[in-house]
């Protein structure tokens, strides 16, 4: 799979991760509120740059591609949140994730963003789109179903795989 390009969507703009994405999104992954469904708690910034530059790097070895992209209104410079890809050896599976800030929520940018990683992943010839969804996390079940994904019976981490074919998205 080609490197992590930009994207665009109807009202955002999706810039592949830097380093430099630590500060300003410090600030957006601040609210607790976040990690209800995902468990963890907001991350510093020297935890940031450390993430950032892990997943920068990429993995090791060719087993898998990261994507990841800072989520920015088209109207606006600040990040609002992110959104990710990872995308197995062989191209066949993406597997999407999706945050928001919690002052950005409900205003239908995760589908925004995470309909033109679909697009991207699409167009690089994935067969199969999943996330896992936590079972009480009813506006990310939104998001995937907007995406064409349908919840699955496979859970894992207490999470629900919702998955899509590229034939039943009408890609």
């Amino acid at each position: 799979m080609s490197s992590t390009p930009h994207l665009r969507g109807r009202g955002v703009r999706l810039e592949p991760l830097s380093t430099t994405h630590a500060a300003p999104m410090e600030h957006v992954l601040a609210d607790a509120g976040l990690y209800e469904f995902i468990g963890g708690s907001p991350p510093s910034r020297a935890d940031l740059e450390a993430r950032y530059a892990r997943q920068v790097a990429g993995p090791r070895g060719a087993v898998f591609a990261w994507h990841t992209w800072i989520i920015r209104l088209v109207d606006g410079d600040e990040p609002v949140g992110y959104v990710q890809a990872t995308v197995n050896g062989d191209d066949s599976v993406a597997e999407l994730a999706w945050v928001v800030g919690v002052p950005w929520q409900g205003r239908g940018i995760a589908s925004d963003a995470a309909s033109a990683v679909v697009e991207f992943v699409d167009a690089c010839g994935v067969e199969r789109v999943i996330a896992h969804v936590h079972p009480d996390h009813v506006a990310s079940q939104r998001v995937a179903a907007r995406l064409g994904l349908v919840p699955t019976a496979r859970i894992l981490d207490g999470e629900v795989e919702w998955e899509a074919r590229s034939a039943t998205r009408g890609r």
